[in-house]
């Protein structure tokens, strides 16, 4: 698969229609080819490929961060609802989420709380890509 990534971006270079990438594109990119943790860089500044969630669940275990992080889910979620794009996924999470928290078992509630932020981000950001997607279909 890198091969041929590989191959086709040198045709693209030889072509000369490489166009500008930007830092979602290239962020995506090398998330999809390399998965969360790698370092690359884009416009002379190194960043990692970690969502900022899971930038957050890494931290320490302990009641404090796990109640926090899902306090921040909860947010997110409450924003995603306020747009109408909250999944049914994701209430599911927070529950199991405030589940492991009420258990003690932080580690997990803080990965279970990540995952939901995550979703409730994404539902946001299918929301306005369905408003940018249907001002275009609209005719003039």
């Amino acid at each position: 698969m890198n091969k041929t990534i590989s191959l086709v971006a040198a045709l693209m270079m030889i072509s000369g229609s490489v166009a500008a990438q930007t830092f979602d594109e290239a962020f995506n990119a090398q998330r999809a080819m390399n998965g969360k943790g790698h370092s690359f860089t884009f416009e002379g500044k190194s960043y990692t490929t970690d969502h900022p969630e899971e930038v957050a669940a890494a931290a320490p275990a302990n009641a404090a961060n796990a109640k926090q992080l899902l306090a921040d889910a909860k947010a997110q979620y409450a924003k995603a609802l306020e747009v109408d794009f909250g999944w049914t996924l994701t209430k599911g999470l927070l529950s199991s989420a405030n589940k492991a928290l009420e258990a003690g078992e932080f580690r997990k509630s803080m990965e279970i709380s990540a995952r939901a932020q995550y979703h409730s981000r994404m539902g946001v950001a299918q929301y306005h890509q369905s408003q940018k997607e249907w001002l275009m279909a609209v005719p003039n």
